[in-house]
């Protein structure tokens, strides 16, 4: 899995700002701009599409809960029908999309 680089905001200063894949716990869209939440907290806000975003993460790692959102299967303590816990939080599935989640991680019967 290879880095990338974000363009971020320090001190007012504009820098381009390594990540790592595997920290990346969710992604989060509004119109043109996507958001990438890490797991320690900090968000980068990038003008790009969900779609173009997830191109530079291996299939498989993101699973779709509503329309605009994405989270990292690495992060995901719990799955419920209408609900999934996430690093200790309570995260809505649009129930459309319930489907999509549970095809998109390995379940052990």
């Amino acid at each position: 899995m290879e880095l990338f680089f974000v363009r971020a905001e320090y001190r007012k200063e504009k820098i381009l700002k390594k990540v790592n894949p595997l920290k990346v716990s969710r992604m989060k869209t509004i119109k043109n701009y996507t958001t990438i939440y890490m797991a320690n907290g900090t968000k980068y806000s990038v003008r790009t599409s969900l779609v173009k975003a997830l191109d530079y993460f291996p299939p498989g790692m993101f699973i779709r809960i509503n329309r605009s959102e994405v989270l990292s299967v690495y992060y995901i303590d719990n799955i419920a029908r209408d609900h999934l816990i996430m690093q200790g939080k309570t995260v809505p599935i649009h129930r459309a999309y319930y489907k999509y989640v549970i095809s998109g991680i390995n379940v052990l019967e």
